[in-house]
């Protein structure tokens, strides 16, 4: 699939897709209706007070999906409870809850629909400053690294994110679930990890080829669904020609299905909102959350 910007871009014209700016200097892709597809995801959030004291001014804070990506759009959010929408630097949708005051042994549910246009090809997207250096987790810049990044460079962009995608996935053991990140430098050394370890390793070999790249963290489905917490999956994305574009090792999956990848974040060391460093949702008091 080496298709060159421009041949992508007359593609584009013929079918009659509409590519227009948004807030934050994110592009919205409205596709042909034969491209689009739309998916439903149902969240169940129970928030409780597990002490006899009472507890004031809490806050939940969620990731929604991204607003707009180069292949999705959020459409519509639908909470069953008072709430506010946010957007940060980085085109992140944040859902914020606040309480007043929670009773002792007091228990809410909360629920949650949103639902996103999914695009099957990935749409220009002029995004991509500030995903090349080196920073935690993701060490582009250590020795191994980059000797191994020097292996795998080829003649193009295209070719050199295949060579990245053929070695992580053939050199990699899956290990499980691990409840920490241990970054691309564990995974390269030790040869395992989880999915957030492959696309740790992923992205740190393409920043050192020279390519932009980021891990994703989200959903993957093919359908309408109620994600459970062991579905949250990470996966890289890397900008080539002008777009975002998937390479997810761990499943196996280069280029495509995009539009089976729902993406919630993108990973970050610096903070830029007020979930800080948490993968999926962050409590501001002593409220504990299941989902």
């Amino acid at each position: 699939m080496s298709v060159s910007f421009s041949a992508r871009r007359l593609w584009l014209q013929r079918t009659g897709v509409l590519v227009v700016g948004a807030a934050f200097g994110l592009p919205i892709a409205i596709a042909d209706a034969a491209e689009e597809r739309r998916r439903r995801l149902r969240f169940s959030i129970t928030l409780s007070n597990p002490d006899a004291l009472l507890l004031k001014d809490q806050r939940f804070w969620m990731y929604l999906p991204v607003a707009y990506s180069g292949n999705q759009q959020l459409l519509t959010t639908e909470v069953s409870t008072p709430h506010r929408l946010h957007n940060d630097v980085l085109g992140h949708t944040l859902l914020e809850l606040h309480f007043d005051q929670f009773l002792p042994f007091e228990q809410k549910v909360v629920s949650l629909a949103v639902e996103i246009a999914m695009n099957s090809i990935s749409h220009p997207s002029a995004n991509s400053e500030g995903w090349l250096g080196a920073e935690r987790f993701i060490e582009s810049d250590a020795p191994g690294i980059l000797t191994l990044s020097r292996e795998l460079q080829r003649s193009d962009s295209w070719k050199t994110g295949q060579a990245i995608f053929d070695w992580v996935a053939r050199n990699l053991s899956y290990a499980g679930y691990l409840a920490d990140d241990y970054g691309a430098l564990y995974a390269l050394n030790r040869r395992q990890g989880d999915c957030t370890e492959y696309a740790y390793l992923a992205t740190a070999l393409a920043r050192a080829c020279g390519i932009p790249a980021r891990m994703v963290g989200g959903y993957v489905t093919d359908r309408d669904v109620a994600p459970r917490a062991e579905d949250y999956h990470n996966w890289a994305e890397l900008y080539v020609d002008g777009g975002w574009h998937l390479l997810d090792a761990q499943k196996g999956n280069w280029l495509q299905p995009v539009d089976q990848y729902v993406a919630f974040r993108y990973y970050r060391a610096e903070i830029h909102n007020p979930l800080g460093s948490a993968h999926r949702f962050r409590v501001e008091g002593g409220l504990k959350v299941r989902m």
